[in-house]
């Protein structure tokens, strides 16, 4: 190349700079133009998901709502003890009530679209009010096994929506035995009556048409590509355009498994889907419910493809065009090149070993110009920011060494007075738990310019990350008037609070230090401003604590020395009640003792804690298998953020050591299975509340259902409906009672029930049984 004329290596030089950025750019923005257009197609898809989500919601909200209000109206008490089709129809004000009951029931469909049909089952009743098919015996209403599920599946005073296919069938049909194949998809909303609403025992089911649902999550598609679908957190889909996919499990699709597998509420996902590129998003509620939506991006970006096209078009025409300008450039600057080189020849800094022509020479003494620029800027640049970290770094750490540092905080800071005050967020670790650190940096420098602007323009403030969670505002102010900067801080810092809730979502505690003269005070500030926030311990969160000297200087350590040993006998005897009683007056007497500081108030509960495990330790009871887990108590505690809050937390402590030891073995593992046995098979046939079993035996009903399990191997509903079937054989064989009597003699509140749980444990129907019986006798 050395021996090439420098006019065709201007030409070639030229012609390879404009076609490479230019091939570069091109490459570059059509890449920048599909991505930027796919993530905000995600980003518009995931706004139109959580719209049409919240649309279904509320309309679903709206159901549980007018269900609540028919039950507040008490008009199911009249039909409580009304039990019998017959009995109904024997009396006129039976009649009246239930067409009564039957009219609101019609009212809250016809004012709600979506529902298809409401009924009402009144328990051990042998007939339904249905809307669609008014009052009928239970024999010829649709079947009830799967509200027997759904029943199972409620969890406190609300219902649940449980999805299913309704049969359509009327009621001539059913009593006809015909085959009637035409059904519907409906999401039931089932609420069981309980003593909270109505002294009836019954249950509500409102059927909305999965269709409704279904238009609902599609009602604002981009194309006909689009499809949305709702499923639950098991992967069983709900409502599809494909309805035979409904009340199938998708767990196996692998986008599916990502989502159920996800620990995020909502996101999105592109994936290779039969050779088209698809765009998956989803969104999910409180209500165990996954919205999700699909999209075919082929279709979606046909627009930006159009684009990338003529952009591609265009840049053929620039190259073409450059080409020829080229061309005239390197003819005309190859003259005046050789005057160009020696010039450059005699510039100090510029020196090319070897024998090169021009062109080659310019090459290589461009690069080393341009080498040399960008390292003098990278230095430069690098420099200030890094004076400028450190600068901040050493004031609040009290380390300011040199001119450079002194000269970059004396531009944020020009006076000689210094505040500092820590916002420090409350229930630190549910909020790293729940946001993630990008929302959490944003957070920060979002709070660090309203903080900022919340402060007097007289006072000169400056927001800094000092640990995680928490910010340091450093206010510098000339003068420092007692009365007035406390006045302004103290009505600034409660407007600080607020914003931190509002940005966050949390409460924050302020810790505020003294007034310090000087860069070396500022260490003083911090430190006063962290013995500050330590305050929350007493004052609880949300609080706006001012350094106190009185608090941590010349106070004599206080301790519940009797308290201690109390506990320690409580202990030994398995008084629980008289350990909390104790606990509650530790912390009484700490809120009663003037300017108690906080690391007082930590070695009163650690040395407790310290006592207690060695109490443990000389009574040879194995602490892992106590607390069932590595737990540092001491870390547990120094976390929490008010006294309350480790007065409860070293209750449970309490607690769960009772319940391991038990020290009068009056109460141990195995007296409480048999107790609980004991009081299955005496009250199988009646209404099983586990919660007052656990209750009456004073231990928590989480442990009971594991204390239960391992014994028997068994669950608690298992071994009751075992002793229930077994009742089940005995009275087929040995009574002339029919099944729906049998039913109600061992505590099943209909036939299906009987029929369902006697088939899961013998593995056949009572009447195949029964007869299987008495063909071999």
């Amino acid at each position: 190349m050395k021996r090439v004329p420098v006019q065709i290596q201007l030409f070639m030089i030229l012609f390879l700079v404009l076609v490479l950025p230019m091939s570069i750019i091109t490459y570059y923005s059509s890449t920048s133009i599909m991505r930027y257009s796919e993530e905000e197609i995600a980003d518009s898809a995931m706004k139109k998901l959580d719209s049409n989500s919240e649309l279904i919601e509320l309309a679903l909200q709206n159901v549980i709502l007018d269900v609540l209000q028919m039950v507040k109206e008490n008009k199911f008490n009249s039909m409580k003890n009304i039990t019998s089709y017959d009995l109904l129809n024997s009396k006129y004000d039976t009649i009246n009530n239930a067409l009564t009951i039957l009219n609101g029931m019609k009212e809250m469909q016809s004012n709600d679209k979506i529902v298809y049909s409401i009924f009402f089952y009144l328990d051990n009743a042998d007939y339904v009010f249905s809307t669609n098919k008014g009052l009928v015996r239970l024999e010829n209403f649709e079947d009830m096994g799967w509200l027997n599920d759904a029943l199972e599946k409620i969890t406190g005073a609300g219902g649940v929506w449980y999805p299913r296919i309704l049969n359509k069938a009327t009621v001539t049909e059913i009593e006809r035995e015909t085959n009637y194949s035409e059904s519907i998809h409906v999401i039931s909303y089932v609420y069981r009556l309980n003593r909270l609403t109505t002294s009836t025992k019954g249950t509500i089911v409102v059927n909305v048409k999965e269709s409704e649902v279904y238009n609902f999550l599609n009602s604002n598609k981009y194309a006909q590509d689009t499809n949305s679908f709702l499923m639950d957190t098991n992967g069983t889909i709900i409502s599809h355009e494909d309805k035979s996919l409904i009340l199938n499990n998708l767990n196996d699709n692998t986008f599916i498994h990502n989502i159920l597998s996800s620990d995020l509420d909502s996101g999105y996902e592109f994936m290779e889907l039969f050779g088209q590129r698809t765009l998956y998003t989803y969104f999910k509620t409180n209500s165990n419910w996954i919205y999700v939506t699909t999209y075919s991006m082929d279709t979606l970006l046909q627009k930006s493809n159009k684009v990338r096209a003529n952009y591609m078009f265009l840049t053929i025409i620039i190259i073409a065009i450059g080409t020829v300008v080229t061309v005239f450039i390197s003819t005309s600057f190859s003259k005046p090149m050789k005057l160009l080189v020696q010039n450059m020849k005699k510039q100090q800094g510029i020196e090319v070993k070897g024998r090169q022509n021009e062109l080659s020479f310019l090459t290589t003494a461009f690069e080393k110009i341009k080498e040399q620029e960008e390292g003098l800027h990278k230095l430069l640049k690098d420099r200030e920011e890094e004076t400028r970290y450190l600068a901040f770094h050493k004031l609040l750490t009290g380390e300011v060494t040199n001119d450079a540092e002194n000269t970059e905080i004396a531009k944020a800071f020009p006076y000689n007075h210094y505040i500092i005050g820590l916002v420090t967020v409350d229930n630190m670790k549910s909020y790293l738990k729940e946001v993630n650190a990008e929302v959490r940096s944003y957070q920060r420098y979002l709070l660090f310019d309203k903080f900022e602007q919340a402060f007097p323009k007289e006072y000169h403030v400056s927001c800094s990350r000092y640990e995680t969670g928490t910010i340091a505002i450093i206010i510098n102010i000339e003068n420092y008037d007692q009365g007035h900067v406390n006045r302004t801080l103290n009505r600034t810092f409660i407007e600080v609070m607020k914003i931190a809730k509002e940005v966050r979502g949390y409460t924050v505690t302020i810790g505020v230090s003294g007034v310090h003269t000087g860069f070396d005070g500022v260490k003083e500030c911090i430190y006063e401003a962290s013995e500050a926030v330590k305050q929350r311990l007493l004052s609880g969160r949300n609080s706006l604590n001012f350094w106190n000297a009185s608090v941590n200087e010349g106070k004599q350590f206080h301790y519940c020395y009797n308290s201690e040993k109390k506990i320690l006998n409580f202990l030994n005897t398995g008084d629980f009640d008289s350990i909390k009683k104790e606990i509650e007056d530790i912390i009484k007497q700490i809120k009663e003792t003037e300017d108690i500081s906080y690391d007082n108030i930590l070695l009163i509960f650690n040395q407790l804690v310290g006592a207690t495990i060695k109490y443990l330790v000389e009574h040879n009871i194995n602490t892992s298998k106590v607390f069932r887990s590595n737990i540092n108590i001491y870390s547990v505690i120094d976390s929490l953020d008010t006294i309350e809050e480790i007065g409860t937390y070293l209750t449970d402590v309490f607690k769960s050591i009772l319940e391991y030891t038990c020290p009068d073995n009056t109460k141990n593992e195995t007296k409480y299975y048999e107790q609980v046995m004991q009081y299955i098979k005496e009250h199988y046939n009646g209404e099983m509340i586990f919660e007052d079993i656990a209750k009456k035996l004073g231990i928590s009903y989480s442990y009971l259902r594991k204390l239960v399990k391992e014994e028997s191997g068994k669950s608690l509903m298992d071994n009751v409906n075992i002793l229930r079937i077994e009742e089940v054989k005995r009275l087929l064989l040995h009574s002339n009672l029919n099944i729906t009597q049998i039913a109600k003699e061992v505590g099943y509140q209909n036939v299906q029930s009987v029929n369902r749980f006697f088939k899961k444990y013998e593995g056949i129907t009572p009447s195949e049984f029964k007869n299987l019986r008495q063909q071999n006798l």
